[in-house]
């Protein structure tokens, strides 16, 4: 009787103080396709056609989320999404898995599995190896940094600006 006691006791404790993976976010969509919260980031809100909300708890992945957004854009079929894993695999030559991703200069710290960007969006990726650190190059944990660069403003304008260096002056007569 002791042991069937122990064995509910650790059965109840179990079902009551475990890990739940709720979300406070709700799942977001763009043309019917699964994207996190953070993507919205990176899609033009001038390309946006519609917004519906579903305040019903989803549960996707055996991640339970508080409702839904589905986004409809204007042109559904220009956005190829690619997932930071497929980012990597694409633009760089990297095999390891030790990765850190950053997009335009900004950590990506959570949602990495469900992360995506739009292909046609990614104007240049930047990779930077542990050993390029000056305080990390003996350390025994060796990683990569990616840098995806998106269509901005500020990036194009930055592409684009040419600087002439130099010590003689260049004008006209």
């Amino acid at each position: 009787m002791k042991l069937y006691q122990t064995i509910l006791l650790l059965f109840v404790t179990t079902l009551s103080l475990g890990q739940n993976n709720r979300s406070k976010e709700p799942a977001t969509f763009l043309d019917s396709a699964f994207i996190s919260a953070n993507t919205m980031n990176y899609i033009n809100s001038e390309e946006i056609e519609s917004v519906n909300i579903i305040k019903n708890d989803t549960i996707i992945n055996n991640n339970s989320y508080a409702g839904q957004i589905h986004i409809t854009s204007k042109n559904p079929n220009k956005y190829i999404f690619l997932s930071l894993e497929q980012v990597k695999s694409e633009y760089t030559k990297i095999k390891k898995a030790d990765v850190i991703y950053m997009i335009n200069g900004e950590f990506i710290k959570d949602n990495i599995e469900t992360f995506k960007i739009d292909k046609n969006y990614i104007l240049t990726v930047e990779v930077t190896n542990s050993n390029e650190f000056y305080n990390i190059r003996k350390s025994d944990r060796k990683f990569d940094m990616i840098n995806i660069l998106v269509r901005t403003k500020n990036n194009l304008d930055n592409k684009n600006q040419i600087l002439l260096r130099g010590y003689e002056a260049v004008g006209l007569k």
